[in-house]
């Protein structure tokens, strides 16, 4: 036995439509700008994809996905790609509009590279 026309509940001829999903374009944006930074870090090196695999503990194909922006790093494999990464942590800070922790992290990133500068420059000169 059928339902009658009657009976029928057609919610399409209301005329409402769903509402568009506003993590849709954060996602893709997200997927953008992490495969970016992997790409700067990481560089052109033929090698890549199975260095990112086997610092992430990823699947090569995962981390193919990453680099394509197809879809982003979940949480665990965010946290140690930004172990890695200054470039994925700064785009995770800009992504998070924390300007703020992203100075700091480039203030403490230009220490560090001074301070070996230094060291090397003490090295080269030698003892006097």
């Amino acid at each position: 036995m059928s339902f009658s026309d009657e009976d029928r509940d057609f919610r399409a001829d209301s005329g409402k439509k769903f509402p568009l999903d506003p993590g849709a374009d954060t996602e893709a944006a997200f997927a953008l700008v992490i495969a970016d930074a992997l790409r700067r870090d990481f560089g052109a090196v033929p090698a890549r994809v199975k260095h990112i695999a086997r610092l992430t503990g990823a699947n090569p194909r995962t981390v193919k996905n990453w680099l394509q922006a197809q879809n982003g790093p979940s949480g665990a494999g965010l946290v140690v790609l930004m172990r890695h990464s200054d470039a994925v942590t700064e785009a995770v800070l800009q992504l998070a509009d924390r300007h703020e922790e992203q100075h700091r992290l480039r203030g403490l990133r230009l220490e560090r590279s001074l301070r070996g500068q230094l060291l090397s420059l003490l090295e080269h000169l030698g003892p006097e």
